[in-house]
């Protein structure tokens, strides 16, 4: 019997009493599973991102849960539970049944924690989350140097970023280009500035889509939608 502390990932129904799981163990694999039982009376319930200890059998495919007893429990509230969404369908989306990925647990674990901080902002949280990702499934972004030449990013210099290549040095500045100082704040987590939050999103959404597929992130859509409602909304108050 193995026995895995687990983030779930996403739930649904498989009958009226069980349901399956995708789950994040603490040796980042993403696993399958039948939790049979699992709504009856006496059975641990099951919440996203809280941490369970769960136990099955070894095998490939679906597993089956023997026993889940309740860890510890992350309460995300408001805007940080759409950010919460986006961080599993990102997990859900760049790795394969069974796969282990170094590091994506202890990444996925610390982001969650800091979304459960009501002060914590989120562009920051989930700018930092996409790089480490990106980073554990061997996609890495330099920021700092040119990746075909080796050659460190100038900040008074411009960039275009392409997801196979990398950043490479433009002769003008276009509406294509970001300047170097602004990369050279991405590579350090300095998001202070609002031309870096943008420029981080824009880059870090391409090289998503690039590795993991161009198919919109529904999360993502909830959350820009509520950011448009939210911000609409303050305008209003304002007038």
């Amino acid at each position: 019997m193995l026995f895995e502390t687990c983030y779930v990932l996403r739930k649904r129904a498989y009958s009226e009493t069980s349901l399956l799981l995708e789950v994040l163990t603490s040796e980042s694999r993403y696993v399958h599973a039948l939790y049979r039982g699992a709504k009856r009376k006496g059975a641990t319930p099951i919440d996203l991102f809280s941490e369970y200890v769960m136990s099955w059998r070894p095998r490939v495919g679906l597993v089956t849960i023997r026993s889940c007893e309740l860890k510890s429990v992350s309460t995300l509230i408001g805007e940080a539970i759409y950010a919460g969404l986006y961080l599993n369908e990102l997990v859900r989306r760049g790795m394969r049944e069974n796969q282990v990925v170094d590091d994506v647990q202890p990444v996925y674990q610390a982001t969650v924690r800091h979304l459960e901080n009501k002060a914590a902002d989120l562009d920051v949280v989930l700018r930092t989350f996409e790089k480490r990702y990106l980073k554990a499934l061997g996609f890495e972004l330099e920021f700092h140097r040119e990746q075909a030449t080796g050659a460190l990013i100038l900040s008074n210099c411009h960039y275009i970023f392409d997801p196979l290549s990398g950043f490479s040095k433009s002769e003008d500045a276009t509406e294509a280009s970001y300047p170097g100082h602004v990369l050279l704040n991405i590579s350090s987590d300095r998001f202070e500035r609002p031309e870096t939050r943008r420029a981080a999103k824009l880059i870090l959404r391409d090289a998503l889509y690039h590795h993991l597929g161009e198919t919109a992130l529904k999360a993502r859509s909830l959350l820009s939608a509520k950011h448009f409602r939210e911000s609409a909304q303050g305008t209003e108050t304002r007038g």
